[in-house]
């Protein structure tokens, strides 16, 4: 998808919010292959040692400032620079230089600026802050699946020109259910914060491969850039969303959609129908996202749901030492 060139939205400069985003998908990253990539108007580089985890660091060599994304290789567990042959661990220290027996102690020292990496249930997540500072919270996990293991059924993902915040904010949105997706009825809802997490359940009239039905949406979301969605009506659905800012105009979307195994092969096309409708639901709100303008002081009335609760929460996750 292009990135839209309007401007002028009120997007543009808005801070970034830090903790856990996704980066990419594990299957995305084979044992031996790097990644350049570009999250939070900056860049680095990821890759795969031989013992199967995944490291990042930011992309210049400490040497003489060589790429790391270009032309290296995996060495091991180690990042080797095509330039000169040095090796980087992801800790970003100095493991080896062909051409001399001493590495000096400033290079054994992490040299190297890295990125906090995690991987959990088939995605890749890099901690973000803009100083640095060290993770302060855990990535959300799936939760248990009552009858074994969860089967992941279908995968989508999105470029938007927006800013991340307004992503998770369009759930608090209740209004929008109905002018947007169709939702018949008020929605009623709950919204509690919990340290860096947020639970939402929202109970509304959906619409359903099967008709209108009293529908159950339960999130558990973790920081700004995981949230993990139960959807419980004519069938059971799990999504691990991720959103992760690229810049502040511009947001990845990732999807990772689950069913219950062991479910009738009735049930499973029951259950790809309401997915479908899900994927139809975010293509109606993507062209809104694409164009509308950040609104700092909307004009609000009763039934819009927690829009000004979910900002007031969200401001934890911005570095006020950056303001």
């Amino acid at each position: 998808m292009a990135f839209n060139a309007q401007a002028n939205r009120g997007y543009a400069g808005l801070p970034l919010p830090f903790g856990w985003f996704a980066v990419a998908l594990s299957d995305e990253l084979a044992i031996g292959e790097i990644k350049t990539l570009q999250y939070f108007s900056q860049e680095f580089v990821v890759w795969r040692g031989e013992d199967g985890e995944a490291r990042a660091v930011d992309p210049y060599c400490p040497h003489l400032g060589a790429h790391l994304g270009v032309n290296s290789s995996v060495q091991g567990n180690d990042l080797q620079c095509a330039y000169h042959h040095w090796e980087l661990n992801g800790e970003g220290a100095v493991t080896k230089i062909p051409y001399t027996k001493v590495i000096p102690p400033v290079l054994k020292r992490n040299c190297l600026p890295v990125w906090p990496l995690f991987e959990a249930d088939g995605v890749i997540y890099v901690w973000y802050h803009p100083r640095r500072e060290a993770p302060m919270w855990e990535v959300a996990r799936l939760p248990d699946c009552p009858d074994g293991d969860w089967v992941e059924v279908e995968r989508h993902d999105w470029i938007v020109n927006i800013h991340c915040q307004e992503i998770t904010e369009n759930g608090q949105d209740y209004a929008h259910f109905n002018a947007v997706h169709g939702v018949q009825g008020p929605s009623e809802g709950e919204f509690a914060l919990d340290g860096w997490g947020r639970r939402n359940k929202v109970t509304a009239q959906m619409v359903t491969p099967r008709g209108p039905m009293t529908g159950i949406i339960d999130v558990n979301a973790m920081g700004p850039g995981q949230s993990i969605v139960e959807y419980i009506d004519v069938s059971h659905v799990v999504q691990s969303q991720q959103v992760t800012p690229i810049d502040s105009e511009h947001t990845h979307i990732r999807w990772q959609m689950y069913h219950p195994p062991g479910i009738s092969d009735g049930k499973l096309r029951v259950t790809k129908a309401r997915i479908r409708d899900l994927v139809k639901q975010i293509h109606q709100d993507i062209p809104i996202w694409n164009n509308k303008k950040n609104k700092t002081d909307p004009i609000l009335v009763q039934g819009d749901g927690p829009i000004l609760a979910y900002r007031r929460a969200y401001q934890k996750f911005y570095d006020k030492a950056q303001e």
